[in-house]
């Protein structure tokens, strides 16, 4: 089966459509992955699926997003393909087009909720727009999956077309981390509004250890302000973007992963972070929120303190009382290590494959 997946994301930094598009080429099918040209955009590795990018006049914006569908189109229409899939609202006009234009079938993965990220709070009119354009493309998809329960749960009730749940979890590797760590609090992913990253920046002022701090963002010399303002230059480091590859030293020689999010965002409230399963792998116990996904996932093992808003009192608490206290920190570390045997790519590659099995009858 020949498959197309559509993003808007230039392809690097995308570990789940990496893991997504790797998996379904092993197993027989035909597999690009299209994404967009930035102007920084680096080389791409020697992926084992095809790749194509998509260079843009407009970067960003409603310009961006109507240039970007529309030349998604014309590239779509013309390939040999059984199968195409949009991932997110932002891709879903073209995909959507394209399909009906050749009768391919379709395929929809939501990365996220995507009319409740918080970049839209505020904005109804827009809000509308992309949920217009789910409206209209949803119904047409033969298979919708996403990356967690909750947010299944509420795309059905919302669009009435039930979905699948395929989890961002990484490959299991034989190697199993060490209990040998250094006092580093470690934060990967995006540097963005709504990540608590002021909150943890703050926090540093009464903890003892240093703050890494892995991506980049549109808030990173906000962030960098802050932090020389607060006299905390010498705890917080801004590794910027580290590529997959070089990551697991990083997080094997920390001591606590943070995942920090605003309740205020129905996306962040129901969703389920990939570094969530990136530091159980590592053997690293974390702080996160007390949100539906997380506190599911805690009851199965228990690999993190839960906290109930970004309160700055509970969160100097929770990390002291891991840099503090060895064997409450080892008790958290061994049960991510017996928890990456059940949260991996291994067990969530075979209801991804069955998925698609399903397109070919």
């Amino acid at each position: 089966m020949r498959i197309i997946f559509c993003v808007t994301n230039d392809i690097s930094p995308d570990r789940r459509m990496h893991r997504i598009c790797q998996s379904l080429q092993e197993h027989g099918h035909e597999v690009t992955l299209v994404g967009r040209k930035l102007p920084k955009s680096l080389p791409l590795p020697d992926f084992p699926f095809k790749t194509k990018r998509i260079k843009c006049w407009f970067n960003k914006g409603p310009r961006f997003y109507a240039e970007y569908n529309i030349r998604l189109f014309r590239y779509l229409k013309k390939q040999p393909a059984d199968v195409i899939g949009a991932v997110d609202y932002d891709t879903l006009k073209a995909v959507t087009r394209a399909c009906k234009s050749t009768g391919k079938k379709m395929v929809f993965d939501a990365h996220e909720w995507f009319e409740e990220v918080p970049e839209l709070e505020g904005r109804e009119k827009v809000k509308k727009y992309w949920m217009k354009i789910a409206r209209e493309g949803l119904p047409a998809a033969k298979l919708r999956y996403t990356v967690s329960p909750s947010i299944a749960l509420k795309m059905e009730e919302l669009y009435g077309t039930p979905f699948d749940v395929i989890r961002n979890v990484p490959l299991l590797q034989g190697h199993e981390p060490s209990a040998i760590r250094e006092d580093i609090i470690l934060y990967l992913g995006v540097l963005n509004q709504g990540r608590g990253l002021e909150q943890m920046i703050l926090a540093m002022k009464e903890i003892d250890a240093k703050l890494w701090l892995v991506g980049d963002g549109d808030i990173r010399e906000e962030l960098r302000a802050l932090a020389s303002r607060e006299n905390l230059l010498d705890k917080v480091t801004f590794k910027g973007f580290v590529p997959h590859d070089e990551l697991p030293p990083l997080l094997e020689k920390a001591r606590i992963g943070i995942n920090l999010l605003d309740g205020t965002s129905n996306s962040y409230r129901y969703s389920l972070a990939n570094k969530f399963f990136d530091y159980v792998h590592a053997g690293l116990p974390q702080v996160c929120m007390d949100f539906p996904e997380y506190r599911r996932l805690n009851q199965e093992h228990h690999v993190a303190t839960l906290l109930p808003d970004l309160n700055q009192f509970g969160l100097v608490y929770a990390i002291n009382h891991f840099l503090d206290d060895n064997n409450y920190w080892f008790t958290y570390h061994a049960t991510c290590l017996r928890a990456r045997k059940d949260w991996c790519w291994q067990h969530e590659e075979k209801k991804l494959i069955a998925l698609y099995s399903k397109l070919m009858r």
